[in-house]
Formats: structure tokens, sequence, C-alpha cells
């Protein structure tokens, strides 16, 4: 699976904060009905020749990746706040986690590895109220399942002594043993006349 909506969910996580704990929600700026990537881009790779109006085919190029967001200030803002979210949100030199939950916290059944990339915006008022309109550009084409645990079950271990250590002893079923007590099939081959009248072939 590679897609998930994420215009329906209000809050987010990335590199392992949340935008609650930096005012910022997740919003929709387009009215009425909302567009998502339904997969990535995708490229036919072929080779053309000449004298050949009809190219060979040579493979096909997934992209990573690559959506727009649109994150809103909860409450207004200052300078040491702006400086915050652009530390948390930048300043990074890898991929990081990032998925998206509802205001019940559920939803993340999908996390993308992403960073913020290309130009981005701060939108305003003049009051200190707005949003942010940035680019998620992820490390592939796909987006990967949270780490799924099951409840620990407790083993409990006995222990087995067999005291035996010989084949001449208990009982043999088409073997038997050598002088040098190891086990060996049986010379003595069965015939049909050894069976008893009337034996099932769940009995031999």
């Amino acid at each position: 699976m590679i897609w998930i909506t994420i215009r329906d969910s209000l809050y987010f996580s990335f590199a392992g904060e949340t935008s609650v704990e930096h005012g910022l929600i997740n919003v929709n700026l387009n009215s009425g009905m909302q567009e998502e990537i339904f997969f990535p881009s995708r490229e036919i790779v072929e080779e053309k020749v000449k004298g050949n109006d009809k190219p060979y085919f040579m493979r096909t190029e997934t992209e990573p990746l690559k959506f727009p967001v649109s994150f809103a200030f909860e409450e207004t803002w200052n300078t040491e706040k702006i400086r915050e979210i652009t530390r948390w949100l930048t300043q990074h030199d890898y991929y990081q986690e990032l998925y998206f939950v509802n205001e019940d916290g559920l939803g993340a059944e999908r996390i993308f590895y992403a960073m913020f990339v290309e130009d981005s915006t701060l939108v305003h008022n003049c009051l200190k109220q707005g949003y942010l309109n940035l680019t998620v550009r992820c490390d592939s084409p796909y987006s990967y399942s949270p780490i799924m645990t099951s409840r620990t079950y407790q083993w409990n271990y006995t222990p087995m002594e067999i005291k035996k250590n010989t084949y001449s002893t208990g009982t043999h079923q088409s073997t038997t043993t050598n002088p040098q007590g190891n086990l060996i099939l049986n010379p003595a081959r069965p015939k049909w006349s050894d069976f008893a009248s009337g034996t099932k072939w769940y009995e031999i």
C-alpha cells in the first residue's frame, strides 16, 4: 500500500515531535472536495531506433512521493515561536518519520520518511495569525506500516530427560537392532499373508 488520505487529519507528528506541542494543525485551504495524490509519479523509459516508429520498452521508473501541505497556527505567534518551528521542520540532515492523525490520536496507519523541501511560504494577516505552505518530499514512492508487536507470552519450559540409551528395549515396528545395538530396518520384509484377514489400510 502506498497512500492514505491526509486532508482529513487534524494533527501530525514529525521527527518524534507532535504538532500539538508546537501549536500547529493540518488544514485545507480549498473548499469543497479535497485532492490527494493517488500514487507517485511514474515514468516509462523507452528506446527509439532509426527506422522504427514504435519505441522499445525498457523499464519504468517511479519517483519518490512529494505533496504539498498547509499548517495553521492555532494561536498568534512571535519571533521565538517561528524560530522554534523552523528548527523543528528544517534542521535535519536526513529523512524523518512523518505521520498524520485525527483529533483522537488515531489514523497513523501509514508512516512517511520525509523532509520539507523547495519554497515555503508564511501567509498571514499582519496580526501574527496565519499558516505555512510547505512541500513534503519522501525517501521513496512508498509509505510504511508502523511496527506491529504482539503481547508477551510466558514460556514455561520443563526439561525432559530420557534415560533409555539403547534401541534394544521398547516396541519395534518394521525396525530391529544389529549386533552393535544400532537401529536398522527389519530385513524380514512382511508379506500380505502375514496380515490377518480383514486388516484395514490404516491398520498396517
